[in-house]
């Protein structure tokens, strides 16, 4: 945390430097999860965004949190600007499913189509449930981390995770049908 404190200060003066050890520490991590929530097309160009924002925003990152854990939001932000979402996520988390009939679908034998059926079910989910559920799957965020990410309250992020596993199941079901 310490050279985390030091890198943030670094951006904070300005330093070219420190914000280039920023971008090679995380523009991977940055990019996986802009990847996986918005998809690969977007994803380079959402990470610039974000990486942009840090720069200009350094002043907005809060100590008492990790760096990973700010940076995803800013990336999160940025797709959530791109696809219209307006960061409502207490609004986003109410929202009902219709959970019948969420059975279990049959998994095809073939793991790259159980691959690319689970990554359009995943493309398929609303926004919210989309960020809850890539960091929790994918960033290995508990409800707490994801909360501080998204700038959402616990009870909401827990209602959008629950929505997205009912979601994905249901997703995932229609297209290992077809």
């Amino acid at each position: 945390m310490a050279h985390e404190t030091r890198l943030i200060d670094g951006l904070r003066a300005g330093s070219r430097a420190e914000f280039s050890t920023l971008v090679e520490r995380h523009a991977r991590e940055v990019y996986a999860f802009l990847a996986r929530l918005s998809g690969v097309e977007v994803a380079e160009k959402l990470t610039h965004e974000t990486f942009a924002t840090a720069w200009n925003g350094a002043s907005t990152f809060q100590t008492d949190r990790p760096l990973r854990v700010w940076l995803l939001g800013l990336a999160a932000k940025a797709a959530a600007a791109r696809e219209g979402f307006d960061g409502r996520w207490e609004a986003a988390a109410r929202v009902e499913l219709d959970s019948a009939g969420a059975a279990h679908p049959e998994i095809p034998a073939d793991h790259a189509e159980a691959g690319r059926l689970a990554a359009l079910a995943v493309a398929d989910l609303p926004f919210p449930q989309r960020a809850a559920l890539v960091l929790r799957a994918f960033g290995g965020f508990g409800i707490p981390e994801i909360s501080a990410t998204l700038n959402a309250s616990g009870d909401a992020v827990a209602a959008l995770l629950g929505a997205s596993y009912l979601s994905f199941v249901n997703r995932l079901e229609v297209r290992a049908v077809r």
